[in-house]
């Protein structure tokens, strides 16, 4: 089974040759959009696994909080 995701990497969007267009014509420096990224992603929570998702489902028909078990 493949596995896909929809989301670009931090270093497949500095390589991607589209961004790096876009990026030229606004006047904007690799470097500059890199510090941007990985600033965001800083502050980004991370994405619940499927194992996160049936937690939340089963705690909240119990009326229990979705707190995980395991990390």
């Amino acid at each position: 089974m493949r596995k896909t995701r929809d989301d670009l990497t931090i270093s497949e969007a500095l390589r991607d040759p589209l961004i790096a267009m876009v990026l030229r014509a606004d006047g904007v420096k690799l470097e500059d959009f890199k510090q941007l990224l990985e600033t965001a992603a800083g502050k980004h929570e991370p994405r619940p696994t499927p194992v996160d998702k049936m937690i939340g489902a089963l705690a909240s028909r119990a009326n229990l909080p979705a707190i995980p078990c395991f990390g």
